[in-house]
């Protein structure tokens, strides 16, 4: 009786240890699985980034037509010359560069946001607590699109940085070997200075844009 109960608590115990190591020898056995969770993973991550990368495009164009459009307000001359730096110094030229442009300085944009939004919002944050018209003008604003707006912002001021030096330094620089057009270097004139107005423009419809579609 005792070599058989001892017998049967064996046979148990090979049992329960069969059954402990069937799930490992599933889980193991179709690796496969791995490999897929790990692309859809990454094809998570990509969706992601393309998203990004279409809000940056769709912001970048609508940014670029806005700072072409006060470009040719004041001097339709400067959209030539612009259109000149590539090639075509005409009117067509000069919106296709700025749509180009516009494009280009958008696809660093959400690396900048995501660097420093959080300090920025950190930042607005303490500003707004000690000035009582300051929250005000935010608290509706945030509540509407936080994104959006705080992208709008940080837009601006990546639009001003972008203006000054393309504005003051690449296009003075370029258009000499482009084109043959002798300015100064630091182009700090009436003209340098719609230029960097210009670009501001491109950089708030760019973050408007922008956090407009990531919200969405």
């Amino acid at each position: 009786m005792a070599d058989g109960d001892t017998s049967a608590d064996h046979d148990a115990g090979s049992n329960s240890d069969a059954e402990t190591t069937t799930p490992t020898a599933d889980t193991d056995a179709p690796p496969f699985r791995i490999v897929l969770n790990s692309v859809d993973e990454w094809l998570a991550s990509l969706e992601c980034s393309v998203r990004e990368i279409e809000a940056a495009v769709a912001g970048g164009l609508a940014g670029g037509f806005q700072a072409a459009l006060v470009l040719q307000l004041y001097d339709t001359d400067a959209i030539r010359r612009i259109g000149g730096g590539f090639g075509s110094p005409t009117l067509d030229g000069g919106w296709l560069a700025m749509f180009a442009l516009g494009v280009l300085f958008a696809l660093p944009f959400s690396l900048v946001v995501s660097r420093s939004i959080d300090s920025f919002v950190g930042t607005v944050m303490a500003l707004s607590s000690r000035n009582e018209s300051l929250r005000r003008l935010l608290t509706p604003l945030l509540k509407r699109s936080a994104l959006a707006t705080t992208t709008f912002a940080l837009g601006n001021g990546y639009g001003i940085v972008v203006g000054a030096v393309s504005s003051l330094f690449l296009v003075p620089g370029w258009l000499p070997v482009a084109m043959g057009a002798s300015t100064p270097f630091s182009n700090v004139t009436v003209a340098g200075v719609v230029g960097v107005l210009a670009w501001a423009i491109y950089g708030g419809t760019l973050g408007l844009v922008y956090g407009l579609i990531l919200e969405s």
